[in-house]
C-alpha cells in the first residue's frame, strides 16, 4: 500500500510541482530506504520515524540526513492532505547531528613562501611599470589578509577614509553592520600599503575605494579569489588557498603564540565567543608542545 501512495506522490512532484527527472528519483530512492526500513507496517508512528531518522544520524553524512527528513516530511504532509493519514512528522522532534568543519589553514612557512616569491618578482620588475603596480597591489591584499584576518569581502569594502595608511589602523565594518577597529603593526605591511596608496592614488580618490581594480572599479571578492589562485600557482605551493583561509591561519597562529581568545574574538569581529572557540580545536601545534612541555609524566622515571 505505501508503494502505492509513494507512487503518487512522486507523480505529483512531477506534475504539481514540476520538479526535475532526477530531483523524482532522489525522492523515490530517499522513500524506498525509508518503505525498507518500516517492514511493512501499515501504521507509521511518530516513533517509527523517530528511530528511521536516528538510524540515519549514525550512518549518513548530515547534509544527506537533511534531504532525507525534509523528503519524508514533505510525503507525510502530501499524505495527510489528500488521504487525511496521521501525520507521524506532528510535534516531532528531532535533532540532526552537526559535524564541526575544522578551519583549513594556511602553514606559516607557506605564508612566507608567497608573499617573498611575490616581493622578489617585484624586485624584477620596472617600478611604476603595469606588473610592477599589480605585484604591489596584489601583495597589499595579501598582506592585510593576513596581518589582520579580515573577511575578504571586509577587504574589499575598505573605502579610502576607512583606512590611515600612516598610523596602520583600519575601521571595518562586519556583518550585521558590526563596527570594529582593526590595527596594522608591521613596518613592512605598512610600508606596502603606503606603496599601493600612492601608486593608485588618482584612482582611490576617484572612487573612493581603497583597493581598486584593474578598470579602476571596487575590487570584488571573486577578482581576490582568482588573484589568490594564480599567485599561488606562480609560487608552486600544492594547496588550493581562499582569501578566508588567511583569516583561519591569522587566528589559529595567534592562539599557538598565546594570545587571549578574546582578543582574537575582537580582532575577527565575531559576535560571540562561541563562534571564535573553534580554533581551540586546531591549535594541535600548540597542544603538543604544551604536553611536550609541561606533561608531569615527562619528569617520571621508570629506572
Amino acid at each position: 500500500m505505501l508503494e502505492e501512495y509513494i507512487a503518487n506522490y512522486l507523480n505529483f512532484c512531477r506534475k504539481q510541482k514540476n520538479l526535475s527527472t532526477n530531483t523524482i528519483r532522489t525522492y523515490g530512492l530517499d522513500l524506498g530506504q525509508f518503505k525498507r526500513f518500516i517492514h511493512g507496517e501499515t501504521i507509521v508512528t511518530r516513533m517509527l520515524v523517530q528511530n528511521y531518522m536516528e538510524s540515519l544520524n549514525d550512518t549518513h553524512k548530515p547534509a544527506s540526513v537533511k534531504r532525507k527528513f525534509a523528503v519524508l516530511r514533505s510525503f507525510f504532509y502530501y499524505m495527510e492532505e489528500e488521504y487525511g493519514y496521521e501525520n507521524p512528522f506532528l510535534r516531532l522532534k528531532f535533532k540532526i547531528k552537526e559535524q564541526k568543519r575544522l578551519p583549513r589553514l594556511i602553514p606559516a612557512e607557506m605564508i612566507q613562501h608567497l608573499l617573498k616569491t611575490l616581493y622578489k618578482q617585484k624586485t624584477l620588475e620596472t617600478p611604476r611599470s603595469k606588473k610592477y603596480a599589480e605585484l604591489v597591489k596584489d601583495i597589499a591584499v595579501l598582506e592585510l589578509l593576513f596581518a589582520t584576518g579580515l573577511r575578504v569581502s571586509e577587504l574589499c569594502a575598505l573605502s579610502k577614509s576607512d583606512i590611515d595608511i600612516q598610523t596602520g589602523n583600519a575601521l571595518i565594518y562586519g556583518k550585521g553592520g558590526k563596527m570594529r577597529l582593526v590595527y596594522v603593526v608591521n613596518a613592512e605591511v605598512i610600508e606596502i600599503l603606503r606603496e599601493y596608496a600612492s601608486l593608485f592614488a588618482a584612482s582611490i580618490i576617484k572612487t573612493d575605494c581603497f583597493f581598486i581594480n584593474r578598470v579602476n572599479k571596487p575590487l570584488s571578492p571573486d577578482s581576490v579569489r582568482s588573484m589568490i589562485r594564480r599567485r599561488t600557482e606562480e609560487a608552486k605551493i600544492p594547496i588550493h588557498i581562499t582569501p578566508h583561509m588567511f583569516r583561519h591561519s591569522f587566528a589559529t597562529l595567534l592562539l599557538e603564540e598565546d594570545v587571549d581568545i578574546r582578543y582574537i574574538q575582537h580582532f575577527l569581529g565575531h559576535s560571540s565567543i562561541v563562534t571564535t572557540q573553534i580554533y581551540t580545536h586546531v591549535s594541535v601545534k600548540k597542544q603538543r608542545a604544551i604536553l611536550s612541555a609541561k606533561h608531569p609524566r615527562n619528569n617520571m622515571s621508570m629506572t
